[in-house]
């Protein structure tokens, strides 16, 4: 079961401010190694989570505020600090489920796929939300009863919801199936089923690389650094071997060429509607 306190109390009973000064500036210094890792652990987890929540495929309205949200997240990453209580960071699981949670498809004739018609964006969501997880904290007693394995389904539900509609996924499998059976929009049409397969072992390598990274002690602290890495690789080396309208037929399009990338899909549609 979950080992929780059976009051609402700080850890180990200590005061609610962090007493700063106690600590020796030799130790403080030595802090800013890992607080400079952390930092780039928070830029990126939390630009990742906004940038897959604000893709044009879900048709959202409201504006992006990338620059907002980082000084928000700042603010309260050093309000926090203060008091020892946890960071916040960029939830990417939570956040797309609550994004598919508020989304109305519709099944397009056309393509015999279903399609995102709108989202339903209101900041009243977000509220009941984190109000009725604040009112958890009246329930501390009772989540002692709650066995580990309930929690960990909890995970492995949203986890496994998010994968629906993940192209990483579907090229998996994909690459095994008939090329006639699947879209003529399919990036396998386009590569063939060797680059295309190529492309996707590359993306499991670095998904296993980087857990396996971040399940040893003694490497994890070092975590985002290989979050850069695979920025770096995907930056420097895959336009080596795949060409910018290849990349955006594996639905990795360069954040730089944004007009290209519709570019090619406006061509792609033109190619595939009927003559």
């Amino acid at each position: 079961t979950l080992s929780v306190a059976k009051t609402f109390e700080l850890a180990g009973g200590r005061d609610f401010l962090i007493p700063l000064t106690s600590i020796p500036v030799k130790a403080r210094l030595l802090c800013a190694l890992p607080a400079v890792l952390l930092t780039s652990l928070f830029f990126m987890d939390q630009n990742i989570s906004v940038r897959v929540v604000n893709n044009p495929d879900n048709k959202l309205k409201k504006g992006p505020a990338y620059n907002i949200d980082m000084a928000a997240l700042g603010l309260i990453t050093g309000a926090l600090s203060v008091v020892g209580l946890p960071w916040m960071c960029g939830a990417t699981v939570q956040s797309m489920n609550h994004l598919k949670a508020m989304t109305t498809t519709r099944f397009n004739e056309e393509t015999q796929e279903p399609e995102i018609d709108h989202v339903t964006e209101t900041r009243l969501t977000g509220f009941v939300i984190h109000a009725l997880i604040a009112a958890t904290v009246t329930a501390l007693p009772l989540l002692q009863y709650l066995p580990i394995p309930v929690v960990s389904g909890v995970f492995l539900y949203l986890g496994r919801k998010l994968m629906s509609g993940n192209s990483f996924i579907e090229r998996m499998g994909d690459g095994l199936a008939e090329r006639r059976r699947l879209p003529k929009k399919h990036p396998i049409h386009l590569l063939g089923r060797k680059k295309m397969n190529m492309f996707t072992f590359l993306q499991a390598t670095c998904l296993i690389g980087l857990w396996t990274f971040k399940q040893n002690p003694a490497t994890a602290i070092f975590f985002p650094s290989v979050i850069g890495m695979l920025i770096a690789i995907r930056a420097l080396a895959l336009p080596r071997f795949f060409s910018e309208e290849e990349l955006v037929a594996l639905g990795d399009p360069t954040p730089k060429r944004s007009k290209t990338a519709q570019l090619m899909e406006e061509k792609q549609a033109v190619e595939a509607s009927p003559s």
